[in-house]
């Protein structure tokens, strides 16, 4: 669990100065910044402390100020004072004024040893003041677990094991001997029931009630599903707040005949996947919802001379292979794709990502699996390659019967050029350019930049490694004449094309600082198009612009993507040289992306390095990916820049990032999410719940 420490200063680099120091010393601190001591009783009531920083002066009014507010939040936690004045009259002073000593950023060592003393000894004082306390409650609570000795049990912490009996062992099919400390919670219930299970240990974390129930299937040890209801109370494990879940042999619920029966008439007995008539129903009624951002598509898997494997491993074996193939395509889904069999040999899905290029990377490691497994049946074995047909959905093409057919086209195409490939519709393609018409287009825009027909999206950024509050990427929409709502991907290159990405840029940032006074922001990313980053005259009227608005240059992060910063390198590092002078940030985005990511981390100054979403495709699968995104981390760090993780889906992949110390994160999966780790140690929680936000 994160230890919480309130630092009171006015300087960011004050709390990441602490942060790093308490982390290289082996806590697992949780730090918040305060920006005044008059902020300090709503910070304790949010995030309880453990440890009170003060960056002040040993005789200071603030010092003795936050002393009575801790002494009226009911709390003891020790206050330490942070001053490079450290000798013995300054201590004393400090001391008794309520500090229980000094340290100095200028001395770490003893900064982390004084940190380490004051840390464990309010440990053992709240733990012996609870222990006095509560006797009654523990003995109390002792003789009911004694009583539910054959419930299973077990402990749950920022969706980590921290504590499993044997009850528990034995319902999951482990051995007696496993110890599940440090076990994911979600690794035991089905991908399709983890949406539930997050919100239900969420919802139970937050309203503190002791009789949650959640009626969910989980996964046994040897893969079969258990359909259990889950008890979930809030406890306390080593003085930290957890999430106790209790399963009662009776508690098991039994499915209705009925329920049966339509599980089998809707899916797939050999796969779980959808059949194809239920497929083709809840494809289209998804097709019928106009999407939020991204792109979707409709992919067409087959394997590729499947005749072989016949030959290989007889009838039966090929069933149990395509069985096989499908577990590998469970191990790539997310929880908003759909998943069919469409007969036969053939997989349809329906994806949902955050560009093209995601999608091919998610193509791209699925393929690399299948090819590097070896399916066996009894003593014979089979190699298997497959074809992926990809038809990418637009406003102009939404029948699933014929986006169904487009793929099997482009998938028929490519198993005809040897199979083993990602094959992209080639109607889709046809499609695209007629509605990217420059023709239409350019009306339709101009229009919208004159009617005020456009509007923003603000995606929220997380934490992982570090805090990070009220900051968010900007995205744009426009609306048509009767206020449908058009994504960037329509019309976005139309305008990079014909010289109106500029004019939509400048609209952007007037926006967004408008944005910025209307609502409490930290930081606003702002994405520039080639246009604007030739456009010499840009800084200046930005200048002009944030003085007219009366916003603070540092609220405001410009980026460029990093395929224009390697085509436009000189006009690039001019442009971040200038923004920093006046006081903004500057961004690369998409960083990964080509092969010249080296040159732009060495000449374009950034605060921030925006780590390609195409890369957390299946991240989990892909090692080459995590080494890469390991080293940019590194590299980084070394330079004092900040890294986010673009398009982020899913937690599985959070947690891989959190463990490669990636800063910040952006994607669908902080959308209206409470966000719990599953795949992390227990120090790794993002506990804010974070939405998305709309500004015109």
């Amino acid at each position: 669990m994160g230890i919480s420490v309130l630092i009171i200063t006015v300087k960011d680099d004050d709390v990441a100065a602490i942060n790093t120091a308490l982390r290289d010393a082996g806590h697992a601190a949780h730090c918040v910044r305060v920006q005044n001591p008059g902020d300090l009783k709503n910070a304790i009531a949010k995030h309880p402390p453990k440890l009170i920083l003060l960056f002040a002066e040993a005789d200071s009014p603030e010092l003795k100020q936050i002393v009575k507010i801790r002494g009226s939040s009911g709390i003891s936690t020790p206050i330490l004072l942070v001053n490079n004045n450290i000798d013995e009259a300054n201590i004393v002073t400090a001391m008794k004024n309520g500090a229980r000593d000094v340290i100095s950023l200028l001395n770490i060592e003893r900064l982390q040893a004084v940190a380490g003393r004051e840390l464990k000894t309010y440990k053992l004082e709240n733990t012996l003041e609870k222990v006095l306390v509560s006797a009654s409650q523990y003995k109390q609570e002792l003789h009911s677990l004694k009583q539910l000795t054959i419930d299973a049990i077990a402990d749950i912490q920022e969706g980590i094991i921290v504590n499993a009996n044997p009850a528990w062992l034995a319902l999951f099919g482990f051995p007696q001997d496993t110890d599940l400390t440090g076990y994911p919670i979600m690794d035991l219930c089905t991908k399709s029931d983890r949406p539930t299970l997050k919100s239900g240990l969420a919802d139970c974390q937050k309203s503190k009630s002791t009789d949650s129930k959640l009626n969910i299937k989980c996964l046994r040890q040897d893969s079969s599903k258990l359909p259990l209801a889950l008890n979930l109370e809030n406890i306390e494990y080593d003085d930290d707040p957890a999430i106790r879940i209790l399963v009662s042999p009776e508690q098991t619920p039994e499915e209705l005949p009925e329920d049966l029966i339509e599980q089998a008439i809707q899916h797939d007995q050999k796969t779980g996947f959808f059949n194809r008539s239920h497929f083709l129903k809840i494809a289209g009624k998804r097709l019928e919802r106009t999407p939020t951002g991204g792109v979707r598509v409709v992919a067409y898997i087959r394997p590729d001379k499947f005749s072989e494997a016949l030959d290989d491993v007889g009838l039966i074996g090929t069933e149990v292979i395509i069985t096989q193939i499908s577990q590998i395509l469970q191990e790539f889904t997310q929880s908003n794709d759909i998943y069919g069999r469409f007969g036969g040999t053939i997989f349809t899905v329906v994806l949902e990502r955050g560009t093209m290029s995601d999608v091919e990377a998610w193509a791209e490691q699925l393929l690399k699996t299948i090819n590097d497994t070896v399916f066996e049946y009894e003593n014979r074995s089979a190699i298997i390659t497959c074809t992926v047909g990809i038809c990418e959905i637009d406003s102009t093409n939404t029948s699933i019967i014929k986006l169904l057919e487009d793929a099997e086209h482009a998938c028929k195409a490519g198993r005809k050029a040897g199979g083993n490939r990602i094959q992209l519709s080639k109607s889709n393609s046809a499609a695209k350019e007629i509605g990217q018409d420059d023709t239409i287009w350019i009306p339709r825009i101009r229009k919208a930049l004159m009617n005020n027909r456009l509007r923003l999206k603000h995606q929220p950024i997380g934490g992982l490694n570090e805090d990070i509050n009220d900051t968010y990427d900007t995205l744009v929409r426009m609306l048509d004449k009767e206020g449908n709502t058009i994504l960037p991907g329509e019309f976005m290159p139309v305008a990079e094309r014909t010289g109106l990405s500029k004019n939509i840029d400048r609209w952007i940032i007037g926006a967004s600082m408008s944005f910025c006074n209307s609502n409490k922001v930290r930081l606003v990313f702002i994405r520039l198009s080639a246009d604007s980053i030739l456009d010499e005259t840009l800084p200046t009227w930005i200048q002009k612009q944030a003085e007219h608005a009366k916003v603070i240059p540092s609220k405001l992060c410009f980026e460029v993507a990093e395929d224009i910063a390697v085509k436009h390198l000189r006009p690039t590092q001019k442009l971040a040289e200038a923004l920093h002078k006046n006081g903004f940030k500057f961004a690369v985005e998409h960083f990964g992306k080509t092969d010249a990511s080296n040159r732009i981390f060495t000449h374009i100054p950034m605060d921030y390095m925006k780590i390609d979403g195409s890369l957390m495709q299946a991240l989990h699968k892909n090692t080459e990916a995590q080494n890469k995104i390991k080293t940019y981390a590194r590299q980084a760090k070394e330079k004092g820049i900040r890294t986010i993780a673009e398009r982020v889906q899913d937690a599985d992949t959070m947690a891989i990032l959190w463990r490669l110390n990636i800063s910040y994160m952006q994607g669908n999966y902080l959308q209206n999410q409470e966000i719990i780790i599953e795949g992390t140690s227990r120090s790794s929680a993002a506990k804010t719940p974070l939405r998305m936000a709309d500004a015109i």
